[in-house]
């Protein structure tokens, strides 16, 4: 039931399809660009990434969940190869061009954290990419402490500077943070006043609003070479 209510629960609002929408875009352009040959996703849930990734090779899906994989071998169906198994203890050698995983790294506290890095990065190939999410505490930390019950899994809150040591440490040569949701103070105002009532025009002011150039945002996505 919960892998089945998933995309739902976790990608019902206006702001949240935003998120989702530029972690898939970025990834395929990504990947477009770079074409890797073997590309492994760890922690895809119900594939809600994977489903749209252009197809430049075999793509592996590593799942603890067996309600995820059910959910999301189907989407997936001949693009993807789904496999049963743990993140801190891939069963691959080193072959990856690229592996990937969003919204698994950032709940994990540092020792296990630095866990995934190493297990991720023993299977890339020298010069792979590795790619994840990211939460900015300079935004994220004061909606937190105003309201907690509203955030009851763990997430790892990151300055930019303390994330890019954090990679370094783990081999992982930091390339790319990617803002998301940029200005999202005045995005989630929008939603507020004009969503239920008039979602297009939220959603209009939300993708508006994305779209000025900032550095900043509520989250990232952090774009790594294998070091």
């Amino acid at each position: 039931m919960v892998a089945a209510r998933y995309m739902d629960a976790r990608f019902d609002s206006e702001l949240h399809r935003l998120l989702y929408d530029r972690q898939v875009a970025a990834l395929q352009r990504f990947i477009t660009r770079l074409r890797p040959q073997k590309i492994l996703e760890i922690a895809p849930g119900p594939a809600r990434l994977t489903r749209h990734i252009p197809p430049t090779g075999l793509v592996v899906c590593l799942e603890y969940n067996e309600g995820m994989i059910s959910e999301g071998r189907p989407v997936c169906g001949e693009r993807a190869l789904w496999i049963r198994g743990n993140g801190f203890q891939l069963p691959f050698g080193q072959c990856f061009d690229l592996v990937y995983s969003f919204r698994f790294v950032r709940h994990f506290h540092r020792k296990d954290r630095e866990r995934l890095y190493a297990a991720s990065r023993q299977v890339l190939n020298p010069n792979g990419y590795f790619v994840m999410d990211a939460v900015n505490a300079r935004v994220s930390k004061p909606l937190r402490e105003a309201h907690p019950e509203e955030y009851l899994i763990y997430d790892k809150l990151y300055r930019s500077d303390e994330l890019r040591r954090e990679l370094i440490d783990a081999r992982l040569e930091p390339l790319e943070f990617l803002p998301v949701q940029k200005y999202f103070r005045w995005q989630y105002r929008s939603q507020l006043v004009l969503g239920p009532r008039a979602s297009w025009a939220n959603r209009l002011v939300i993708r508006a609003l994305e779209r000025l150039p900032r550095m900043d945002g509520l989250e990232w996505i952090v774009i790594c070479r294998r070091a």
